[in-house]
């Protein structure tokens, strides 16, 4: 039984030790990947309207969830007035999460509308998994 516990926790300590270098490897590098992040945030939200306008000349509502377009109005809103409007941080990250939770619906819609009987929901999710989507 002892050498058990020294067996598990010489593991343990094995693979905190792994950790920790993984942990610091992301903290260096943290930095350059929110900027990154950022910036593709910025760029996906100088394009807003004309992605929002597809969406709407593309996709019926009652294809969708109604929250689907509410939020796209929300932001929509946004705009308006001002398509160069200068955003907070927390408005420019509501963007790109908005576009990742939209996805779903909007794939689901898009598949449905216009490629009915080619493809599943589950062969296209298995296609996006593969794809890192």
């Amino acid at each position: 039984m002892k050498k058990l516990f020294i067996i598990i926790a010489l593991a343990g300590l094995v693979a905190c030790a792994g950790c920790a270098a993984q942990i610091k490897d992301m903290a260096e590098n943290y930095g350059d990947a929110s900027a990154e992040l950022k910036n593709f945030a910025r760029i996906s939200a100088q394009d807003w309207l004309f992605g929002s306008g597809i969406i709407q000349g593309a996709v019926p509502q009652d294809a969708m969830p109604a929250w689907f377009f509410e939020e796209l109005e929300k932001v929509d809103a946004w705009f308006e007035d001002n398509p160069k409007a200068e955003l907070t941080e927390a408005q420019i990250g509501y963007i790109v999460g908005l576009r990742i939770r939209m996805a779903g619906p909007l794939i689901r819609a898009a598949i449905e509308q216009y490629a009915p009987g080619i493809l599943t929901i589950t062969e296209v999710g298995a296609v996006l998994a593969f794809i890192g989507l």
